[in-house]
């Protein structure tokens, strides 16, 4: 009678929080489980509730980290001297309630950091727990209290909690526990949670399942005749067992069917005065299982801008300047491109002053070398660059760098070293004058452009230009942009446009720029460079000035570069990282179930390319179906204010306008996603993208395989996607033409 008048009490005091909109199935679980979390009074409910929270955490919108510490501390309370639990608070502890609180502690302890306070105790819990499980053995197995006979219930417990906690199945106790398990046939309970504790148990020692126990599994599961607690523990099981495949999400879709409530969901049996309602017990369980094939939801991404100037700025030497990369000595022109990015982050900060100080330490001793060597110094260059972009030097000083530049000069409008007049040089001798204020129509200025427009039409290299031979080596992207940069303020477009043109057929593969393309030796490929940040952004700054506008696709390729905090390989690389993201609004990281969650709730369009008004007809269907919407069918035309699901080729859209992080290339009939390879003839692709009005899911797949997606969205597959794509690979395995779910194949990217 008392669990009867429970689910009334239950049922009565979560009715009013009923609403009317849409919320996402494992939110609506969750929120059951919070509302009614001071109703679970036994160590088994309060245990599978903070399983059930744990596996959810950060798969919903609301924070569950103070319920999680909630009924962690009540756990923690409820533990009795002699380091068990008992069935109620106060009980004597026995092998099954002291394992189900070990099980579930232990999985909170994942979410706190170590060395913590609470970590420390939580530990301290879970170990004493363990230690009065191992005391409690008994020879062949567990019995419920120490010096009992063994019995299935608390040895397969026993044995599912000590895995948890890191014992395998060659440890002496559990050694002979799992040939009592398995020679048993008195569960002391129904068969099917018998089944389903001696998978999770055998699972978590790493001891083999015999797969004949999960197609059991799944037939059960197929039944008619089965207990909502015993769906619920079932469903959880195979879903942990085997992730998400077709097989689990029959399972999955048939426990959603028997759900309760309308905006905040549960599980419960039959009530009858004499039987539990297993309301915890299966509502923990269905919330597991569907936490489980849910993803972590992405973070909203703030433009990574000052996350970067605040690691930049820690990369600051003692000496004041930056070096090449961390740790090395503080180098001239790595010290101005930090100095140029941190100007944009912060206003007169004591790391740019420290700079300053540093780059003026140098800029004597600096423009002393170029004195004696009579030739450009690079270093030199950068502290005068350093100087003026912060405004430092007198209109005297800047006369006598002028004087000076021009000084070391080799004839009019050259400049260079030994090798004779170079591209390079005379390149930073053109920026460091106009820099300085001297007039684009000086003669030097103008000699030095007139020179290098007559060297090449394609990039610039290395000059040689002594005695009667003279001749330039290959073009370099990196002396190709100093030219460029210095000449950009002094002439037209149709001046440059053979090397703009050039610098633009430099671009790799991969989207960036090396400062070599390709190498070649005798006419054979040896290998490509591989682009860099600085070389690639310098190159996209410059080609915007002349209306070449590659900045989009450059963050795409920026973003889904794997870093922290700080850009690619040196310190330069990270600067100008920062500069050019102090310009862009990048897109946030994206999965799957970031927007499938979001389909009940939203407005979305299903929307097509090319004649495939019939499949989306179809797909629409299922979606109705699956998610109980109604959305609208369109052939495509433009993005406009809601979220999208796309049919599509897979050159109908440039992914990586949508989503930077999922590299998607199609060449011939071969597809490449993050670098692995698909066949388009057989193929079905799905990635979530953003656009700026709502989320995107792009149904990537060549005419031929309509039947394919019709086949996916039909199976209620979509319902459960997670990951960052998914891969849906058909084989018509009898030849009749004819697509079945037992001839598609299902890869979830990460």
């Amino acid at each position: 009678m008392r669990h009867v008048i429970s689910l009334v009490l239950i049922v009565l005091m979560i009715t009013p929080h009923v609403g009317v909109s849409a919320k996402p199935l494992l939110d609506g679980s969750v929120e059951f489980l919070v509302k009614t979390e001071n109703l679970a009074n036994t160590t088994k409910d309060i245990s599978l509730a903070l399983m059930a929270l744990v596996a959810a955490h950060e798969k919903v919108d609301d924070d569950l980290t103070n319920n999680i510490t909630r009924l962690v501390d009540l756990l923690i309370s409820r533990q009795n001297y002699d380091g068990g639990w008992g069935y109620f608070a106060g009980s004597t502890s026995d092998v099954v309630d002291t394992s189900y609180a070990v099980i579930a502690l232990n999985k909170a302890l994942a979410l706190y950091k170590k060395g913590t306070s609470k970590y420390l105790e939580i530990s301290r819990s879970v170990d004493s727990g363990v230690e009065f499980i191992l005391n409690a053995y008994s020879g062949k197995g567990w019995g419920y209290v120490r010096g009992t006979a063994p019995e299935f219930y608390p040895t397969v417990m026993a044995v599912w909690a000590l895995g948890e906690r890191g014992f395998k199945a060659n440890h002496p106790y559990i050694k002979n526990a799992l040939i009592y398990l398995e020679n048993t046939k008195s569960y002391e309970m129904g068969e099917y949670r018998a089944l389903a504790l001696k998978i999770l148990a055998f699972r978590s020692v790493g001891y083999q399942v015999n797969r004949e126990l999960i197609e059991k599994v799944k037939m059960i599961l197929n039944s008619e005749n089965l207990t909502v607690s015993d769906r619920a523990f079932l469903t959880y099981v195979l879903v942990t067992y085997e992730g998400i495949n077709f097989d689990t999400v029959r399972a999955l879709l048939i426990l959603e069917s028997i759900k309760q409530g309308e905006n905040m969901f549960y599980w419960t049996d039959k009530p009858s005065i004499f039987a539990p309602t297993h309301i915890f017990e299966a509502s923990s369980y269905a919330t597991l299982s569907y936490a489980l094939v849910s993803d972590k939801l992405s973070e909203e991404m703030e433009n990574p801008f000052r996350t970067s100037c605040s690691a930049l700025k820690e990369l600051q030497n003692p000496d004041g300047g930056w070096g090449y990369r961390d740790g090395f000595p503080s180098s001239e022109k790595a010290t101005y491109y930090a100095l140029k990015a941190l100007k944009l982050c912060y206003f007169r900060d004591p790391s740019i002053e420290r700079g300053l100080e540093w780059v003026k330490s140098k800029y004597e001793k600096d423009k002393l070398i170029m004195k004696e060597s009579h030739e450009i110094y690079s270093p030199y260059v950068y502290t005068l660059l350093t100087l003026l972009e912060f405004n430092i030097l007198n209109e005297t000083e800047k006369a006598e760098n002028i004087e000076l530049i021009k000084s070391v000069k080799m004839d009019t409008g050259k400049w260079g070293n030994f090798l004779g007049p170079q591209p390079y040089d005379t390149a930073l001798a053109i920026k460091s004058l106009l820099a300085l204020g001297v007039s684009p129509d000086d003669a030097d200025i103008q000699k030095a452009k007139e020179w290098l427009l007559s060297l090449s039409k394609t990039g610039w290299g290395t000059y040689v230009g002594k005695g009667f031979y003279s001749h330039m080596l290959p073009p370099e992207v990196s002396v190709t942009l100093e030219v460029l940069e210095a000449l950009a303020p002094v002439s037209t477009k149709e001046e440059l446009e053979s090397h703009l043109e050039w610098l633009i057929e430099q671009r790799s593969e991969e989207g960036g720029w090396a400062n070599i393309k390709e190498h070649y030796l005798f006419g054979i490929l040896q290998y490509k460079e591989k682009p860099t940040v600085e070389l690639t952004i310098r190159t996209v700054e410059l080609l915007a000035k002349f209306g070449y506008d590659y900045r989009q696709e450059i963050l795409n390729w920026l973003m889904g570069k794997e870093h922290d905090s700080l850009w690619g390989n040196t310190i330069v690389d990270s600067a100008l990282a920062i500069m050019f993201l102090s310009q862009c609004k990048p897109i946030s990281r994206i999965n799957l179930y970031d927007v499938i969650r979001l389909i009940p709730e939203q407005k979305f369009y299903l929307v097509y390319t090319d004649d495939r008004n019939l499949t989306a007809q179809q797909v629409k269907a299922s979606i109705n179906k699956l998610f109980e919407t109604n959305i609208t069918v369109e052939k495509f035309q433009e993005f406009e204010n809601a979220s999208y699901i796309v049919l599509a080729d897979f050159e109908d859209f440039n992914i990586g306008d949508y989503n930077p992080y999922v590299k998607l290339k199609v060449k011939n009939e071969t597809i490449y996603i993050n670098g692995k390879e698909y066949e388009t003839k057989n193929t079905v692709v799905l990635i979530p993208g953003k656009i700026d009005t709502g989320y995107v899911l792009f149904v990537f797949y060549n005419k031929g395989l309509d039947d394919v997606v019709i086949k996916l969205f039909d199976s209620g597959l979509v319902k459960y996607l997670k990951g960052n794509a998914l891969v849906v690979i058909y084989e018509d395995k009898n030849q009749n033409g004819v697509v079945d779910l037992d001839e598609l194949t299902v890869e979830f990217l990460r």
